[in-house]
């Protein structure tokens, strides 16, 4: 992906811009209503007023950092860096993302440079800027089991019908899971079938059952199957995995061969975002909801926090883990929860707006950039607000999307679900070399200043790479090991708000 950007700088001889003056990227849909359905975000620059604007959802990510004089915008916040938008970090922005690998509201992890928010409408003239966005609200509904799955299988059809492709020359990632699943077999109902389904394999020590899964059902609706290899070992894939996604997640990098090869042969493709935490039961938690109806929010936010402690008093410095502090991430979390209690779902809401919106798409909309359109079908309006409208109760009574896919799909419902799993066997391949990767950037770095306490990492480090016992690395947390070291790279982790 190459990044695109605009500055704009404010001076007594007026405005000078440079860099892209107009961007558009995803699949505006035109409504009767004169609305827009589907995932986009845009700027339009006229010399004179710079307008930023983002979908419903605010999904496509764009970051900003607007200043006294100048204003920067961009998809990707190394460029916005590059450019020279301040580089002091959010404490209380690392905090939540150390502990839940992720990102909340339009946090990153730089106090000056924020995302956009859903349904963004930036304006900059004149040295002014205006901002307003948020998160979309339905109207809870009580209907019956039956017509809730009727519902999502007839909107899910419409949803596929306003983005059936425009060339049969497409590929559809697929996987053993649902959401894959319930694409290809609505594009099959309605004759739009890919030229190939493609799968990518995890690395060890994952197992690969997605792949015979995913093979099975190609194989049912008679469109060849592609399995792509895993990474290579090392940590050279998620180093570039962390650019692309401008360190807003720890997820996807093993998912590299899957868009490189998407990039290079799919001008159309389909993803699955959306609605996993609306249909997941394994977010519905009597505990959690109890919290939330009597509006418990520091409680919640203790519950919804890993317990590694230890593990990261290690990790850091005493002064930075002070100032990444576990007080910092509830204080932060508490007022991202208190945005959503008022929804027919409240922690499947918070979900949506933080984990998948700030995580899970930066797969979708960020490694997936480089591919002209990405269809994201359960992120239809009719769609997400007839699901995200349902109460958790009627959710929470079984996997619902199994249920949906089984009622609308009967020919299929012989073929199981991955469940995904470890490979008990030893693989030393993959550990070692990541284990050796982070090694030599520790030593290369070490006298640099850091939030990192080399002195307890580099030993352990050591330790794995001679051993290759993944174990030995697993309480590191070697993927937030590394992306902490490329945030390092570009701002200056001595500086704090």
């Amino acid at each position: 992906m190459k990044p695109v950007y605009l500055k704009l700088s404010w001076g007594p001889d007026g405005v000078t811009a440079e860099g892209d003056h107009t961007y558009y990227h995803g699949n505006a849909i035109e409504q009767a209503d004169g609305t827009r359905n589907g995932v986009y975000s845009e700027w339009s620059w006229d010399g004179d007023t710079l307008k930023v604007g983002t979908c419903r959802y605010g999904m496509s990510p764009l970051f900003y950092y607007c200043g006294d004089t100048e204003i920067f915008v961009s998809n990707s916040i190394p460029k916005l860096l590059e450019l020279g938008a301040p580089n002091a970090w959010d404490d209380d922005a690392m905090a939540v993302f150390i502990r839940r690998q992720t990102f909340l509201g339009e946090d990153t992890p730089f106090k000056h440079i924020r995302a956009t928010p859903p349904g963004a409408r930036l304006t900059w003239k004149d040295g002014h800027m205006t901002l307003e966005g948020k998160a979309f609200a339905p109207k809870p509904q009580h209907l019956k089991r039956s017509a809730m799955i009727d519902g999502v299988i007839d909107l899910f059809a419409q949803a596929i019908a306003r983005r059936l492709p425009q060339t049969d020359e497409f590929y559809l990632p697929l996987t053993g899971g649902k959401d894959s699943r319930h694409i290809l077999l609505e594009l099959n109902r309605q004759s739009a079938l890919p030229k190939a389904c493609v799968t990518a394999s995890f690395p060890p020590p994952l197992t690969n059952q997605d792949r015979e899964i995913a093979a099975q059902l190609a194989a049912r609706v008679g469109v060849p199957h592609i399995t792509l290899p895993p990474p290579p070992p090392g940590i050279a894939d998620e180093q570039r995995k962390n650019i692309v996604t401008s360190f807003c997640t720890l997820d996807h990098g093993w998912t590299l061969p899957l868009t490189d090869f998407l990039a290079d042969n799919a001008p159309v493709s389909y993803d699955g975002l959306g609605l996993d935490v609306f249909f997941n039961t394994i977010w519905y938690s009597d505990h959690r909801a109890r919290l939330y109806d009597e509006g418990a929010f520091e409680a919640l936010a203790i519950d919804l926090l890993r317990n590694s402690e230890e593990a990261f008093s290690k990790i850091f410095t005493r002064e930075s883990f002070g100032r990444f502090s576990r007080e910092r991430a509830i204080a932060r979390l508490v007022d991202e929860l208190k945005l959503h209690p008022d929804r027919p779902h409240p922690v499947a809401a918070f979900q949506f707006w933080s984990r998948t919106r700030r995580t899970t798409s930066t797969f979708t909309f960020g490694m997936q950039n480089a591919i002209p359109q990405v269809h994201t079908p359960f992120l239809d309006h009719s769609l997400f607000d007839f699901v995200s409208s349902l109460p958790k109760s009627a959710l929470r009574e079984s996997p619902m999307h199994i249920d949906v896919i089984s009622t609308a799909y009967k020919d299929f419902d012989d073929i199981d679900y991955s469940v995904g799993g470890a490979d008990q066997r030893v693989n030393k391949r993959y550990p070692r070399s990541f284990s050796q990767g982070l090694l030599r950037n520790s030593l290369r770095n070490f006298f640099q200043p850091s939030v990192l306490n080399r002195i307890n990492t580099v030993p352990s480090l050591l330790k794995s790479y001679l051993s290759g016992n993944k174990i030995d690395l697993e309480w590191l947390n070697p993927h937030l090991l590394l992306c902490v070291y490329q945030i390092e790279s570009f701002g200056s982790p001595q500086t704090t708000n």
